[in-house]
């Protein structure tokens, strides 16, 4: 019984060790806002040869919401696809990727505008 605990138990530990099953593809994790009930945070990550995505997140104690995502290619990459700016309540995130404007309210009050003004 003991030999087919381990014949069995063993790839699975293999398998587990083995850093290729967890390639991580995030290029950057950023808290862009802070304060004692919330964190807004943004994850930056390459989901293909030339593919990118953007998801922010609101993160508080019960756990984080995603707010909003986007997919960028590398053709429009740059070192300043983001300026962000916060005002009391208010985060302000001016960016070129796309033309519409995003709102919204965290369940904490914060108020998030994705703009490209």
């Amino acid at each position: 019984m003991k030999k087919q605990l381990y014949f069995f138990l063993l790839p699975v530990l293999f398998l587990q060790s083995c850093s290729f099953l967890e390639q991580n593809n995030f290029i950057e994790t950023k808290i862009i806002s802070s304060d004692l009930n919330e964190k807004i945070v943004y994850k930056f990550y390459q989901t293909g040869l030339h593919d990118y995505k953007v998801d922010f997140y609101s993160v508080d104690q019960s756990g984080s919401t995603k707010l909003f995502e986007h997919d960028i290619d590398d053709a429009i990459i740059t070192s300043e696809m983001y300026t962000i700016s916060e005002n009391n309540d208010e985060l302000i995130i001016r960016t070129n990727l796309f033309c519409e404007v995003k709102k919204l309210v965290t369940r904490n009050g914060k108020s998030i505008i994705l703009t490209n003004r």
